[in-house]
């Protein structure tokens, strides 16, 4: 398995030693005292998450963060800001500049496992979908935002609320919502429906065996004509309200540890505990399944955790 890749950037060696400490085993660390040798490292280094200090001999961290975000090969790329001396100005200038997140250094000694959580969290929600058009990419990084925001609320409908109405805009469904289907239970949480179509058609899943087969096989389907297709859910409500078209994906209990181990993919042994069903009139494209599939699969650990929490 291949290791994630984050560049550690602070003139001052012990925080280095930190992180090594915390973070070493799960992924490779590249070190660098000032920005241009963390550009040096960015211009050879296929790097996934940066966590920078922002006082610095030379450039600072946040003039460093200002200078990715103009340099396209490296303005994806999640920037955590941390600093000895946090301040409000501070903070909301770095959340300005695009930062991912903004802590105190103090964690490294005082709360490690919030700087765990936090890695993995801008990690998994940071991978790149390849393929997306434009308005697509514009629309899966506002998601991913404002989930992020959520979930910093610890509330699991709220959060999972987000994901359904940022779901329901990107795809302009009639019908997107989320399903807890564990431990032997069906229920619709949070949905959104279009006016006109009768949501009691589509409270419990009455199709419990391809529940059981999204459980197995770990993997969302998409049907365009949900009429003559073997797979598709509410069968009879889609038929009557011309609904043909269907995606739908599990979520499964799994950590953002897990998934990262995995390579993005949920683990054969992971069991599932929910599933996001999205229907519409027109046609879904496989560009639009890979992105509900792979947002879903990302977003779908935090909202496990969440669960946990909130149970």
């Amino acid at each position: 398995m291949n290791k994630y890749n984050i560049l550690v950037i602070d003139d001052d060696d012990p925080i280095h030693f930190l992180a090594k400490g915390l973070l070493g085993r799960e992924y490779n660390l590249f070190n660098a005292k000032n920005a241009q040798e963390a550009i040096d490292i960015l211009t050879t280094t296929q790097i996934n998450l940066i966590i920078s200090d922002i006082h610095m001999p030379g450039l600072s961290g946040l003039e460093l963060l200002e200078s990715l975000r103009g340099d396209e090969d490296k303005s994806k790329i999640p920037v955590l800001i941390m600093t000895n001396l946090p301040t409000i100005e501070k903070e909301k200038k770095a959340m300005e500049l695009g930062a991912a997140d903004f802590f105190k250094k103090e964690l490294f000694t005082n709360d490690k496992q919030k700087i765990i959580d936090l890695v993995r969290m801008k990690l998994v929600t940071n991978v790149q979908i390849s393929g997306l058009h434009e308005d697509l990419e514009m629309s899966k990084e506002q998601l991913v935002m404002e989930l992020m925001e959520s979930a910093i609320t610890g509330d699991f409908e709220d959060t999972v609320d987000v994901l359904i109405s940022e779901l329901n805009a990107i795809t302009k469904s009639e019908l997107t919502g989320f399903w807890y289907v564990g431990d032997g239970k069906n229920e619709r949480v949070v949905y959104r429906i279009a006016q006109g179509i009768e949501d009691s058609n589509f409270e419990t899943i009455p199709e419990q065996t391809l529940i059981e087969e999204l459980g197995k096989n770990k993997v969302g389907y998409i049907v365009n004509n949900i009429v003559k297709e073997e797979k598709g859910t509410f069968k009879e409500g889609s038929k009557y309200h011309n609904l043909t078209s269907e995606i739908a994906v599990p979520i499964c209990k799994v950590n953002e540890k897990e998934l990262l181990n995995n390579e993005m993919n949920l683990p054969d042994e992971s069991e599932i505990f929910g599933v996001v069903i999205l229907k519409r009139k027109v046609l879904f494209s496989t560009i639009e399944f890979e992105l509900v599939s792979r947002l879903i699969t990302q977003t779908g650990s935090i909202l496990w955790r969440l669960y946990q929490y909130n149970s």
